[in-house]
This record gives C-alpha cells, structure tokens and sequence, in this order.
C-alpha cells in the first residue's frame, strides 16, 4: 500500500462526511451514518483481523462494517459499509488491491481499498458468510456458510467456479495452501476437509477433533497445518498440529481453559499464535509443540489474532470490545485501540439531556457526551453483561444491573461506584427510579421484583408472582403504580402497589415474553413490547380494582421480537425497537406508524428519547448507539405552538383561553391574525393537535388548569359560530376547524369522570384549614357534611349543582376552614366527611392537629 493511496482514501471519506466533525479525533463518530442519524457512539463488535501485505493498514471486520487503521499511526482511516448485517471475516488480496468481506447478511463483497467502493457482491450463500480466503495468486476466492457450503470464486469476473458440499455442518474457517492448490475447511462438523481447488474434488477428511473446529491455518512452508478446535456447550480446548505431507498429527497442544477461537503462524513459520476463551493470547514453538508465552490483558475471550508481515506485531481482537497491539519479541502491550462496544443493552438520557449512558454485553458502562460524543467514562466493576441502565432523576446518581446478580449505583460526576445491591438468586434484567428517586426497583432472572431504599441500599419489598423472569420494570408518573414484563413461561404485564407491594391487576395480551413496558407521560397509558412482534397499548387511565385495563391499540408491523418501547416527552409519540433492526415510530392516539429508521445492523435492544423530545437514542446488538435527530425543521413554524415549544398540545390551549377576549397587534394567542383572541383561535389550537387525535396527552395540565364547564362553554359556543358551506378551512365550518372541535369533544370525554368518587382531603393531617376533592361522573346536588368522632354534625357545606367533571384543584375542590357551623374553631382530633351526590354517598377520615 503506497502513501499516497492512504492519503487519497482519507481524503475521500473526509469530503464524504455529511456534517464536519468538531476535529479529526471524532470524524469516525460521523461516517458513513443511515438517514436521519447525527452520531454514532461505538465501532462495532470486532469479529476478524487482518492485516495489508504491506503492512501498512489493519482490517478490522465488526458488526456495522469494515474499519481500517492505519497500522503506524493506529488512526481510522475509512469505514466501508453496504452490508445489511455485521462482517464476520475479511481477507486481503496479495497485491493489497482488494479487501473481500464476508457477513452475516450471505454475502461476499470485494472492495476497491483506495476508493473504499464496491467492486463486486456475490450471493451464491444461503447463510451467514463465516470465513473468506484469497488463494496465493489472488485469482481465486472461497468462502466458507453457514449453509455447510464452500465455495470457489473467480476474482477477476465474480463467477462461482465451485460449491463444495461434502460439510454437515457450517464451515466456519478456510485456508488456501501456500502453493494455492489446496483449500483446508474446518466445520461444526467436528472435522477438517482438503479440497482440490482445480477440481473441486474432497482429498482427505481429519476427524481427531470432537468438537466443532473454528480456526485453521497453514505454515508459510505448507509443511504444517495448524487447527483450533471450539465448542458450543462442551469443548476440547485444543489446538493439533499436522504434518502435511505425511498427513500424521504432530503435536496436541494443551493449555488454554476455554474454546480455541483462533490460530495464525508468524510469517518465518517457527511460531504459532493461539486466542480463546480463556481470555489469553499464547505463543507455541511450531517445532517443539511447547508454550513460550502467554499474554494476558484482555478481559472477554479472544476472537482474533493476526501477526503484521513482518512478524514483530500481534494484533488480537476480543469481546472486550478492544484491539491489542503485541510486541512478538518481548509479549509486551504496544498499543490499545479503543472505541469499540460489545453488543449494547441498555442507553439512558441524563435530565439535563447531556450524557447518554449504554450498557454493554462488554460488561461495562460508558457514559457519553452527547454533544461531542466522546466517552466521560467508562465503568467497569460488573462481571457480567450489563442489561440495564437508569439515571436518578436528579441526574446525579445512575444505576446499571447485570447478569453478574448485582445493581451498582454510580456517581455520574465521578463515575465512581457508590453501593452495590446483590440481587436474591439471578441476573438482573431491568432496573428503574421512582420519579422522586427514593426507590429503585428491579426486575430479575429469578422470576422477582425486588424494591430498593436508594438512600440506603436495603431491600423494602420483594414482589412475586410472575413464572418467568421479569424483562422490563417501570413506575408510573405519580411512582405509585410499577409495571412489569413476564419473559419465558410468564408473558404477562403485571401492575402492582408500589406501596403496599402488593399485584393489582395481570394482563394477558401477549403471546410472547414482554421485553419492555413504559408510561406514558400522563401516566394515561401503558405500552408492551413482546417476543409475538407486537406492541399493546393499555388504557389504565381509569383503572380501579373492579376495572382491569384494556387494550386501546395493538401495534403491528416490526418483523422481529420487540425489544424496547418509549414514549416521547409529550406523550404523542411511541418509539420501539426490534429484532429486525429497525426502529418504529408510531402515533399513539391513532396507533398508526409515522416512520421507520433503518441503520443498525443487528437487533436494536433499547430506545430513549432526549429530554427535549429532539433526539432518539437507540442501541444495538451490532455494538453502537446511533443517535437520530427527531426535531422538527427549524425554518418550520407552526402559528398553533403559542409557547414555542415545538408542540401543539394543551399547554397551547390553556395560553389561548387564558387570553380570551384580548385585543390588538402581534399576540401571540391570535393563531388567525383578525387582532382578537376568540373561540376560532382555540378551535384552531385544538385543530392543530392532529386529525383523529385522542384525549391530549399532558391530562395532567389538563386536570389542573381546565374543568369540564369550560371545554363545554367552549364547545357550545365553537358549534353556534359554524356557517354551513365555508370553504376556508380555518373559518367556521372549514376542515381545521371542524377538527378542532372533535379534539375538543374529545378533552371534554377526558375531563368527565367515569365514576363518582370521594378523594382524601389535602393536607392531612392539617391546621386550620383543607380541601376535599370529588370527581362526578355525572350532574348532581352536592353537599359535604362534616362529623365530630361521635357522630355529631360539626358543619355542612352546601355546594349546590355541580357539573360532571373532577373538583380536585384548590378552587374546586370543597373548601373547609376547621370552624363549625357557629364560626368557631374546632378542636384537635379525628373527623368524618361525607360526600352525598344524587344517589351517591361516601365517607373518609382526616386529622386536625394543632
């Protein structure tokens, strides 16, 4: 590889980047990025190695494409992408011309490696492409399927010249002899096969390994063959070496404690490199069979290992998520080259919307910038994968669970580990803050919920019930409700007190375990993500013990598992990510898909919005977290966002009918611009909330600023200002109006009760003075009648007729000063309340104290 082709190719992927980096560090965190994504956090999961003839650049094969260092500076260089699923092995043609790709998606690609474009795809798999070969020559290509096949290509045209079919098993590593007449295969099979590459002719089949052989290599003098053997649920943890030309096995070689993952000769032949699962690297002397070395540094298991031409460096990849540079000579570490990410779980906005947290199958947590995506730190106490990650909601403490059985708190500022909670018997799947931060809870392999003091790190309640582990756990808006996901075995959503601890209602929807569930804002609705490819929306906005939700939607369309569902901060909004890689958006009140976000190259297991609603965060099996720019366009105003916030919702209404009557210039209120702020600008607001719309999602704001009479007086009035026949579709009778109308209708359905109910008086205890809130589901004669302990009339207020709607806000709700009924203030004790309306009559205890 010439410089000049090195300087050329970073200029090529430079001019090619949509946004220009903030500096030359973070360019790769902006390469080759899907539509609609800004950055992207992660490299990939490192899968294979290799090394340029020349020296001069080293592949690395990972989960979202090709990356290519330079080998003396250790920069990227490029990013080669185009496969639909990770890259499992990349090879060098011997001129260093061409770089062939094999991946996951059944394809092989050969790349043009100074222009970084593809010269040619070949499709002839019917499964994932595990290994990709040159022959010596670079005339011709194997690779080796999944689909238990070999095949021969010619390089110069794409053609296949054979398929070899003797496997009965995937064939996982293939190695042209270095006279380019052989071709050596090792399969699931348990054995290694020698092919005839002229005719495609089966020589010779070794069967001493017993179990699958993954990794296989030839001496540079062809003389000696080379085979690490790996297992899937048992293994050998062997490597053999093979006199060729004798075809007698020469050396077993014995020491690593896990699989074989990876074999690889020096160039001068006298010595062989081992990876596996133990974690090491070890360095055998070919002629002997005996240990030399053994380099320990990474923390997961060793997946590749290549040497440089010149044989002076070691290069290995591993599940740690890190490539390592090795001094040959001396087992020495030279270089470590970071930015790669195992298989993310988990990814958490901070409040503030300024750190990202992802937790990885690496076992770590890191903690991102999310403005500069650079990494703040990187957390590194779990033993096993991370499969969750919450932020407090006061930003500064996070919390992770793991397969390793623990919770472990962190200071973010730090990144310093604060508490440890050991989980009763399994790993933990998901952990989650009340919204006041006071407790965390966490859903775990063992089939329980346990609920955590944060403060003080002791366990308050452990929930039972489901019969299979609990995937996913979440609070409610108001932290009294949690929900949680049933996986294997179970399948079931269940509610429960956080209070108490005790199951209020199971629900049974799904046909598949449920992956994830969350609230929305409003705390209105609840949302499942299942393993049966679908996504239940829950009505639990008026349930009660006799009143179990219901299903208001159920969302269709992903392909795979769904993995993760999150609401968008205003509640309009659901995100959900699958198996099938991809990411939906869905309208909530309709249930209808808006967008689809394809980009990621593996299941997408998690999916959280900004604070701000702008950014979606998703993270992925392929190794990355790509963060998606959702903001509406920015020279795109909406004359219905009155406070700006880029959402019409009821806020803007409330800002409308809070200006009623104004007159004059510019206000910001007069969405029609007729210099008055009437019924038509709120009809207008409303409209504006989207055709079909359902109840507004902030109902919260809703309850505490708007009451049934007015949206009534609003709607009568709103109907007796429609002219039949207007074509304007901003005036009375036109289109937007009409839609404002029927959101209208739908605010008012929202704001009416479904029952009558007496609510507990606030504050209590209290002194001098209380409200008592009521809800009434339908017009009534209300009177509050107030009892001593013994029975005695203390007071009665007489609130006349009231409206259906809820009477819970202070200038609603009925209003005792703690005098009776001659003026007089009461003394301190315990008193009764009684609420009659029509037919309905119910009684609640409250405390002065003085």
């Amino acid at each position: 590889m010439k410089k000049l082709t090195l300087i050329t190719l970073t200029l090529l992927l430079t001019s090619a980047l949509a946004q220009p980096p903030a500096t030359a560090q973070e360019d790769y965190n902006r390469w080759e990025l899907p539509e609609g994504a800004t950055l992207r956090l992660g490299k990939g999961n490192i899968n294979e190695l290799a090394y340029s003839p020349d020296g001069a650049l080293l592949a690395v094969a990972s989960s979202i494409g090709v990356w290519l260092y330079d080998a003396q500076t250790y920069q990227e260089l490029a990013l080669l992408t185009g496969h639909t699923d990770g890259v499992s092995s990349v090879a060098f043609s011997p001129d260093g011309q061409t770089l062939a790709s094999g991946s996951w998606d059944d394809t092989v690609r050969l790349w043009d490696v100074a222009t970084g474009t593809v010269q040619q795809t070949l499709t002839e798999h019917t499964g994932d492409v595990l290994s990709v070969a040159f022959s010596p020559d670079g005339a011709a290509l194997a690779s080796g399927s999944g689909d238990n096949a070999i095949c021969l290509w010619d390089v110069a045209t794409g053609t296949l010249q054979h398929t070899l079919t003797e496997h009965t098993g995937g064939v996982f590593s293939v190695a042209f002899s270095p006279d380019g007449r052989i071709l050596a295969s090792g399969s699931g099979d348990a054995t290694i096969g020698f092919w005839d590459v002229a005719t495609g002719r089966l020589l010779n089949t070794l069967t001493e390994h017993t179990h699958n052989v993954d990794s296989i290599a030839f001496s540079p003098d062809g003389q000696t063959f080379a085979s690490g053997s790996f297992a899937s649920g048992s293994r050998d943890d062997t490597i053999h070496l093979w006199d060729i030309v004798r075809g007698t096995l020469q050396h077993t070689l014995t020491g690593h404690t896990g699989d074989v993952r990876s074999v690889t000769f020096s160039p001068d032949g006298q010595t062989l490199a081992s990876g596996g699962w133990d974690n090491t690297l070890r360095l055998w002397d070919v002629a002997t069979g005996t240990l030399q070395q053994t380099l320990a540094g990474h923390r997961d298991s060793v997946k590749s290992i290549v040497f440089s031409p010149n044989g002076a460096t070691l290069a290995s990849g591993s599940r740690d998520a890190t490539v390592r540079l090795w001094d040959v000579a001396t087992g020495t570490l030279q270089q470590i080259l970071t930015g790669h990410t195992g298989w993310v779980s988990s990814v958490a906005f901070s409040p503030d919307g300024q750190i990202l947290a992802s937790g990885s199958w690496d076992d770590t947590i890191r903690l991102w910038d999310v403005a500069t995506g650079t990494v703040q730190h990187t957390l590194t106490e779990h033993t096993g994968w991370v499969s969750s990650v919450a932020f407090s909601p006061d930003g500064r403490t996070l919390a992770s669970g793991s397969y390793d059985t623990t919770i472990r708190l962190w200071d973010v500022a730090t990144g310093t580990l604060q508490h440890t909670l050991t989980s009763r018997t399994g790993g933990v799947w998901s952990v989650a803050f009340s919204p006041d931060g006071q407790i965390l809870a966490s859903g775990s392999w063992d089939d329980t919920i346990c609920l955590w003091d944060v403060a003080t790190g002791t366990l308050q309640h452990t929930l039972t019930g489901h019969t299979g582990d609990v995937r996913s756990v979440a609070f409610s808006p108001d932290g009294r409700t949690l929900a949680s996901g049933g996986g294997d075995w179970d399948e079931t959503v269940r509610l429960w007190d956080v209070a108490t601890g005790t199951r209020q209602h199971t629900l049974t929807g799904h046909t598949g375990p449920v992956w994830s569930v969350a609230f929305s804002p409003d705390g209105a609705t609840l949302a499942s993500g299942s393993s049966d490819k679908t996504i239940c929306l829950w009505d639990v906005a008026t349930v009660s013990f006799l009143r179990p939700p219901t299903v208001r939607h159920t969302l269709t369309g992903h392909t795979g598992d769904v993995r993760s569902v999150a609401f968008s901060p205003d509640g309009r909004t659901l995100a959900s990510g699958s198996r099938d890689a991809t990411v939906r958006f869905w309208d909530v009140a309709t249930g209808t898909v808006q967008h689809t976000l394809t980009g990621h190259t593996g299941s997408v297991d998690s999916v959280a919005f900004s604070p701000d609603g702008r950014t979606l965060a998703s993270g992925s099996y392929d190794g990355t977290v790509l963060l998606w720019d959702i903001a509406p366009v920015a020279s795109e105003t909406v004359r219905e966002d009155i406070n700006g916030d880029g959402v019409v919702n009821i806020q803007d209404l409330t800002l409308v009918a809070a200006q009623l009557g104004q007159m004059g210039e510019d206000l910001p209120a007069d969405v029609n611009g007729d210099g008055i702020v009437n019924i038509q600008d709120l009809v207008l607001v409303a409209g504006a909330f989207g055709e079909g719309a359902a109840a507004p999602s902030v109902r919260a704001v809703a309850l505490a600023r708007l009451t049934a009479s007015d949206v009534e007086g609003w709607l009568i009035e709103a109907r007796g200002s429609i002219r039949s026949g207007s074509g304007d579709a901003s005036r009375p009778g036109g289109l937007s109006y009409g839609r404002g109308i029927a959101v209208l209708e739908q605010l008012l359905a929202s704001l009416m009760p479904k029952e009558t109910v007496l609510l507990a008086n606030y504050p209590n205890p209290f002194n001098p003075e209380t409200w008592i809130p009521y809800q009434l589901s339908e017009p009534a004669e209300v009177t509050v009648t107030i009892y001593a302990a013994n029975g005695a009339v203390v007071r009665r207020l007489d609130l006349g007729h009231r409206r259906a709607g809820s009477y819970e806000s202070r200038h609603r709700a009925a209003y005792w000063d703690g005098r009776n009924a001659a003026g007089e203030s009461v003394a301190s004790g315990v008193y009764f309340y009684t609420l009659s309306a029509g037919d309905f009559s119910a009684t609640r205890k409250m405390v002065i104290r003085k």
